[in-house]
């Protein structure tokens, strides 16, 4: 009698697990993606963020929706992606900022930047470089230390703040060349453009795509770029190391992260169909057209080079003591 009893049981969960099943044996994506980017549309990282996410959609059979969530030191984008369901659905793209600098320059960050997301695959470097004013009579790096150190004080740097990227250069060019180089800060890089070109400031650090047009060096002379080898938009201008400045610590990327509960399982497929579109030839030369260095990594391989990266940032900002963002 006991064995009846249970029958109709057993037939019950049997009937549950069969009605689950097709829910179960749905294969990711079977929605659209949404894809957080953390600048206004039209920008650089916007462009390029789009462009490979059409070649991804197109791979993973879903449509990959972006959301432009720009401002407050790139802190809303990462707070929606944080706060997103961990199912695959929601994905981010962060930039060097978001999770090597703000840790160390922001406090009471309302996010933990090693533990609150998954990185899944590195989109790609930015190209930076030292570039010098048209009005300043230089027309290599030699020439531009050696004016620079002897008149040390005398030459103005442009930044977007004391605790820019280009700020942080600043320090390091000119603890490298042992002399003074005076900050001076611009809201937007159109203003900081126009300073250089009329000369207002003699110098600047900048990621370079902005400038892959830059016809008899108008805006400005290009003197080092960042990068294992010379850039082949650009095979005049040496790299940092040949140049002089040894290895700068710090790389401007953009990359792709996940809420942190998303599986494992996801993040390698997602990684799968972004690599592989990334490597296609024409999406590579597209990158390399905006002085971008396609770089396509394991998750396990980026993560490890994010926590490293980061490390390395903290150790230079506190060396330079880069104030706090207020």
């Amino acid at each position: 009698m006991l064995t009846k009893n249970l029958c109709p049981v057993r037939f019950a969960a049997l009937a549950v697990a069969i009605l689950a099943t097709p829910a179960l044996s749905q294969s990711y994506p079977n929605k659209p993606i949404h894809v957080i980017v953390p600048v206004t549309a039209g920008g650089l990282t916007d462009v390029v963020a789009r462009r490979i996410a059409a070649d991804a959609s197109a791979r993973m059979g879903q449509p990959w929706i972006m959301e432009n969530k720009p401002g407050a030191n790139f802190i809303p984008a990462a707070e929606t992606c944080r706060h997103a369901k961990a199912d695959g659905y929601t994905l981010c793209v962060f930039t060097t900022s978001t999770l090597t600098f703000n840790p160390f320059l922001i406090d009471n960050l309302p996010f933990d930047p090693a533990r609150d997301f998954k990185p899944i695959i590195n989109l790609g470097m930015f190209i930076g470089g030292l570039i010098a004013s048209p009005k300043l009579a230089v027309k290599n790096i030699d020439e531009l230390r050696a004016l620079t150190v002897a008149k040390s004080g005398a030459f103005n740097f442009g930044t977007y703040g004391p605790a820019s990227s280009a700020n942080v250069f600043r320090h390091y060019l000119a603890e490298r060349w042992k002399t003074d180089i005076v900050e001076v800060a611009y809201k937007g890089s159109n203003e900081l453009i126009t300073a250089l070109v009329g000369g207002e400031i003699q110098m600047t650090w900048t990621a370079l795509g902005s400038w892959a047009d830059n016809p008899n060096n108008a805006k400005g002379r290009i003197m080092a770029v960042d990068g294992a080898k010379r850039w082949p938009k650009l095979p005049d201008v040496p790299t940092y190391p040949e140049a002089g400045l040894g290895n700068y610590p710090i790389d401007t990327w953009m990359a792709l992260f996940a809420p942190a509960g998303v599986p494992d399982a996801i993040i390698a497929q997602v990684n799968s169909a972004v690599g592989d579109a990334i490597k296609t030839p024409k999406l590579t030369e597209f990158l390399i057209d905006q002085l971008i260095e396609p770089s396509v990594t394991s998750p396990q391989e980026f993560a490890a080079y994010v926590a490293r990266e980061r490390e390395e940032t903290g150790v230079l900002l506190r060396k330079f003591n880069i104030p706090k963002i207020q």
